[in-house]
C-alpha cells in the first residue's frame, strides 16, 4: 500500500468487524483468507498469511509459550538438561 489508509469501524453484534474494500484489495483479503490477529501493547494487528491451520497453530502455541517461559528462571533449566 502506498499510503496508509485509516478508517473507523464498527464491531458487531457478534464481535464481527469488515475490513475496508481498499484494504482487502490492496492485501488480496476474500473469502476464506486467513488472517493472523495479535496484539501488541496498545494495538490490534492482523496481517493476512498463507500458512496451512495447523502449521499455524504451532507457531503460534510456541510464540505463546515462548513468552509464558521466558523469564529468569530458563536458565535453571539449562543446567538439569
Amino acid at each position: 500500500m502506498n499510503t496508509s489508509m485509516t478508517d473507523v469501524i464498527t464491531v458487531g453484534e457478534k464481535g464481527q468487524i469488515v475490513i475496508p474494500k481498499l484494504i482487502r484489495d490492496e492485501f488480496k483479503i476474500q473469502k476464506g483468507t486467513k488472517l493472523i490477529i495479535s496484539e501488541d501493547k496498545d494495538r490490534i494487528i492482523i496481517k493476512p498469511t498463507k500458512m496451512d491451520e495447523n502449521t499455524l497453530m504451532l507457531l503460534l502455541s510456541e510464540l505463546s509459550l515462548k513468552k509464558a517461559w521466558d523469564n529468569k528462571y530458563d536458565k535453571q533449566w539449562d543446567e538439569v538438561f
